[in-house]
């Protein structure tokens, strides 16, 4: 195996009234006002009446478990909630009350089932833990049909709304809100439901996060709709997951808007079947202060895919993006030390994970506005090449709007993985994983999308691989290293990645005996149809 040294710097590297924006969020989410969960929580237990609706339309029924009814603004909740918490049965529904509160421990609940945590509405009911001696706000461990609303959660001091090994996780109308400037050392994740199943995120909006506003991790059947991410490092993150559609979202100001990762050395080694679409990711410019493979995401990235495979990333708005529209990258520009490979991920490589990318669609996506500025210390070379007059054109360039790094699938074409295979374990095999040359399911494919670009920029929207991924185009030097080569076309009708992927098929989430999504509640949806 020839070893692979180059350059490791080739690697990816205001907030206003917080009222406003969470309105915002209702306003511009497409559905004014529809929860996905009216189907199931609206079915009121028999003999039970409303005492009061949310401002989402979600009924509070006499039944219910009020928590601190009678607190006044400002007031420590920490052990009524816990109290409340302790006793529950199935099927509960705790109200907490209306104003700001401060809660000074983590709250957490073990394998609840048909539990229900709402407040009075996303702006009405904030949670403070400010003050907060526990890194997790809220946290579920095990349990199933689990649904938390209307309320919000600020300043938590590591993540806002933790849910573990939950099958059936709702979260709708919630705020989780680090204020004032983005910081690193504000808490890493607002949403964050972790190796789970059938996980529903819509109608929620998270603000401030160190590393992601919206994440789901390790986890299987996804659905993230009609949610609003704003200034946080990753605005939405879908993390060695699959079946996952992720739709109808906003994601504004963050350093990055929409990111799809598979990471080495989970549980969950390798997801797939990720769509994106319809989502707007607008103005992702904000400064990169997360730590780890995040915290090399490009700040000006609208959508980056890392060393993943089978993603469709189709009818989004892709706009004012400062480094690029999509970046599409294997994980040898992370860490290019490919001879270490075995050592440093031996035992992830035989569960199935690869550092290439493989079967990614991007089509019919609307890209206007992006790269004029790329950011980063670990995107600079790239982006000086594509300036100078050293690129494929010879001539500078405007950076691409998509950006495929192609270094995966040149190594896999050149052979220089094959050895991984031998490491790969029965479950891997039986996945179909392998480390060969790429066949044409694996091919990245990029067509149909539309320059939005104005008037006398129109022309200037590109497509661009830093590698060539035909090895019969690639120039090796003396000392055995592959030579970028900076390649660049126009986007409209590119010829470097002009292929046509399968459709992937809808993700579905089953939770309280009912589906959601695009073939469940969202059958007429129109994002669905596209």
């Amino acid at each position: 195996m020839r070893h692979m040294t180059f350059a490791k710097s080739l690697a990816f590297s205001a907030m206003i009234s917080s009222g406003i924006l969470l309105t915002g969020c209702n306003v511009e989410d497409g559905k004014d006002g529809k929860d996905g969960a009216d189907g199931t929580d609206a079915v009121l237990p028999i003999g039970s009446t409303v005492i009061k609706t949310t401002p989402s339309g979600f009924a509070i029924t006499d039944d219910a478990i009020l928590v601190a009814p009678d607190a006044a603004e400002g007031d420590n909740i920490t052990e009524a909630l816990s109290e409340a918490l302790f006793t529950i049965g199935d099927d509960a529904l705790i109200v907490l009350p209306k104003g700001r509160f401060v809660v000074t421990e983590t709250i957490a609940i073990n394998s609840a089932s048909g539990l229900t945590i709402t407040g009075h509405g996303i702006n009405e009911t904030i949670l403070d833990f400010s003050t907060s001696v526990g890194d997790d706000a809220i946290r579920f461990t095990g349990g199933n049909g689990i649904t938390i609303r209307d309320l919000g959660v600020y300043e938590a001091p590591k993540n806002a709304i933790k849910a573990l090994n939950v099958n059936g996780i709702h979260m709708t109308y919630t705020a989780t809100v680090w204020e004032g400037d983005l910081e690193a050392d504000n808490g890493a994740y607002g949403l964050y439901p972790l190796q789970s199943q059938n996980v529903l995120l819509e109608n929620n909006f998270a603000f401030g996060s160190a590393d992601a506003g919206i994440y789901v991790g390790q986890s299987e059947n996804i659905v993230v709709r009609n949610n609003v991410a704003k200034q946080n490092v990753a605005g939405i993150e879908i993390e060695n997951s699959s079946m996952a559609d992720v739709y109808n979202n906003i994601a504004i100001n963050n350093a990055a808007g929409i990111l799809v990762f598979d990471l080495p050395g989970l549980n969950k080694a390798f997801g797939s079947n990720v769509r994106i679409f319809n989502n707007k990711a607008i103005s992702n410019n904000a400064e990169n202060v997360g730590a780890g493979v995040v915290g090399l995401a490009p700040s000006g990235t609208g959508v980056l895919v890392l060393a993943t495979s089978d993603v469709e990333i189709y009818y989004n708005q892709l706009t004012d993006n400062d480094t690029t529209a999509v970046a599409i990258s294997s994980y040898l520009l992370v860490d290019d030390e490919l001879a270490d490979y075995p050592t440093k991920f031996g035992a992830t490589i035989t569960a199935g994970w690869s550092p290439t990318v493989k079967n990614v669609y991007l089509h019919n996506n609307t890209i206007a506005r992006n790269g004029a500025n790329p950011q980063g210390v670990l995107l600079e070379p790239i982006a000086a090449g594509y300036a100078s007059n050293m690129n494929s054109k010879g001539e500078p360039q405007t950076f691409p709007s998509i950006l495929y790094d192609g270094a995966g699938e040149l190594f896999s074409n050149l052979g220089e993985l094959d050895g991984f295979n031998a490491l790969l374990g029965p479950d891997a095999q039986a996945a179909g994983i392998s480390y060969g040359a790429y066949t044409a399911g694996d091919l990245i494919c990029a067509n149909s999308n539309i320059n939005a670009n104005p008037a006398p920029q129109y022309d200037e929207v590109n497509t661009g691989l830093v590698y060539p991924t035909n090895p019969a185009d690639i120039t090796i030097m003396d000392d055995g290293v592959p030579q970028p080569h900076l390649l660049i076309d126009q986007m409209v009708n590119n010829t470097y990645l002009n292929c046509v992927q399968p459709r992937l098929p809808a993700a579905v989430v089953i939770f309280r005996n009912t589906l959601y999504g695009c073939t469940g509640d969202d059958l007429a949806e129109e994002a669905c149809a596209l």
